[in-house]
């Protein structure tokens, strides 16, 4: 009975569980680099990406799962055409669609890599701005998610 292993742990464990895991222990994060509108690009982690749908640009909601979703966006005004961004939140209430220009390039990050720059007064200029990170002599931010949701009034 010592030799066995208890596989009971392991097989109730769901795939974002072990995916977090994995995402721990390896150091690394799946990430999607997004093109914003007159700021560096933004770095926003997959995991809170429920879904992407092509909409037409300018659009105050859509519609996902029959349920209306207000949108936050990132992109220009000028373009008819735009990537909606399914954003999960803390609550199903906090979900809103995330606009940008096309759908953002996905990537593997290593957490080492990414470098916090501390510019506290910018990002105060900028409330929707968390935090500004460097990678690679490349600029980003980090999305305050918390603002943005109550900017929707979610």
């Amino acid at each position: 009975m010592k030799g066995r292993v208890n596989t009971s742990l392991i097989a109730n464990m769901d795939q974002q569980e072990l995916q977090h895991l994995i995402t721990v222990s390896t150091g690394f994060i799946d990430a999607y680099i997004i093109e914003c509108n007159d700021q560096v690009p933004m770095l926003l982690p997959q995991n809170i990406v429920l879904s992407a749908m092509d909409v037409k640009n300018g659009v105050k909601h859509i519609e996902w799962h029959d349920v209306k979703l207000p949108v936050y966006s990132v992109h220009n005004t000028i373009d008819q055409h735009a990537v909606a961004l399914v954003i999960e939140g803390e609550d199903i209430s906090q979900r809103f669609a995330l606009i940008c220009k096309t759908m953002p390039v996905s990537t593997r990050l290593r957490i080492s890599e990414i470098v916090d720059e501390m510019d506290e007064h910018e990002a105060e200029q900028h409330p929707a701005v968390f935090k500004y990170v460097r990678m690679q002599d490349q600029r980003y931010y980090i999305p305050n998610l918390e603002y943005i949701e109550k900017l929707l009034g979610l």
